[in-house]
């Protein structure tokens, strides 16, 4: 039986904010059974995002990352089925894999859910800010509602909206 969500967590731990969704879904794996919610760290490699998407086969698709929109650190927005211009302004990462993801190939058999955490710092260093470090207890119940929302079919809307914290 597939999973019914499979959460993608990008980012660099080496840069310090850039690592939210890393950090991210390594303390969600605690809440979940794993044959309702399988986590991908895929950190920087975001070449393997297409291969993981065809491999499991799931309908719900959560990609967790940083984001650069200069609003108040901790900031969450929250998607559902971006344009691919949507996501690329999103997410504070190259987007260079997205040349071989076809996102209207897999909107139409799949959702796709961003959950990108506004950034305070990205600098080479190890761990998150201290901004984020302060807010990340209350970034992380968010995700684990959304993914909660996501597991019981209760998320109809396009668009989730955007949610602060």
């Amino acid at each position: 039986m597939a999973v019914k969500l499979l959460v993608l967590g990008l980012g660099n731990t080496l840069k310090m904010d850039d690592g939210i969704g890393i950090y991210l879904v390594r303390e969600i794996e605690k809440y979940f059974e794993k044959q309702d919610v399988k986590i991908y760290e895929i950190g920087t490699e975001t070449w393997r995002i297409y291969s993981i998407i065809e491999e499991e086969n799931c309908d719900n698709i959560l990609i967790v990352d940083a984001m650069q929109f200069n609003f108040i650190p901790g900031f969450v927005y929250i998607g559902k089925n971006p344009e691919i211009n949507d996501f690329c302004f999103l997410s504070s990462h190259e987007m260079n894999f997205l040349s071989e993801i076809d996102f209207k190939f897999f909107k139409k058999r799949k959702n796709i859910y961003i959950f990108g955490v506004e950034v305070y710092k990205i600098d080479w260093s190890i761990g998150l800010s201290d901004v984020l470090k302060e807010k990340f207890d209350e970034i992380l119940n968010k995700l684990i509602e959304l993914c909660n929302l996501i597991i019981q079919k209760e998320i109809e809307n396009d668009l989730l909206g955007i949610k602060t914290i």
